[in-house]
């Protein structure tokens, strides 16, 4: 059987593209059956695959069987803001502006994907591995709240564009306490960003 093509692949890899833009509404309810219907497939792959989730923080289990989608408190998504944010600084910190990875691929589909990209870029410039995972990890799961942020933040594209110039321009020191703005943003908003995602609105895939 072709792999790409392999039920628990395509379970996996659509239920994974979901909860990471903030599909499933925190705390609610993943329905096996109706994600099975979705997707055309049994309901094995669709269980199977949100097992696999669950070891990524991506779903949890419901304490009377099923699966939830992860329930999210303010301290929990501040730490992840905060460890995110270590992340970028350790790697800034370590490199000169000479040898920051520069983009000169074909242009994002948005500006905050390029935003986004920059900074995976300049974590996976230190050559760690383990960071570069854990990074990635977090990241994941902050993207759940991804949708939300817009609905929070109304100039949130203006900030990543001016981000993005700075990742391009600026030097590593400015571009850390631009970096630092952000998130503490986004920290102090911790609360609301839970609010509004339990509230389940507006849950459509985030513009990346």
């Amino acid at each position: 059987m072709n792999r790409k093509h392999d039920p628990f692949t395509q379970a996996l890899e659509s239920l994974r593209a979901r909860a990471e833009q903030g599909a499933f509404t925190p705390g609610a309810p993943v329905v096996i059956i109706e994600e099975a219907r979705r997707l055309g497939l049994s309901p094995t792959p669709i269980r199977e695959a949100l097992g696999w989730l669950c070891g990524f923080g991506l779903m949890e289990r419901a304490p009377m069987g099923g699966f939830l989608a992860p329930r999210l408190d303010p301290a929990l998504v501040r730490d992840r803001f905060a460890f995110r944010l270590f992340c970028l600084e350790t790697s800034l910190n370590g490199l000169d502006r000479a040898h920051r990875s520069v983009d000169r691929g074909s242009r994002p589909s948005s500006v905050r994907r390029s935003l986004a990209d920059h900074m995976l870029r300049t974590v996976r410039s230190t050559g760690n591995a383990a960071m570069v995972d854990a990074y990635q990890r977090v990241d994941s799961l902050l993207g759940q709240l991804a949708g939300i942020e817009r609905q929070v933040f109304p100039n949130i594209d203006e900030e990543a564009e001016a981000l993005v110039r700075l990742f391009k321009q600026s030097t590593n020191s400015d571009l850390v306490e631009a970096l630092t703005a952000y998130h503490h943003r986004r920290m102090h908003a911790a609360p609301l960003l839970i609010l509004e995602a339990e509230a389940g609105r507006d849950l459509r895939s985030p513009e990346f």
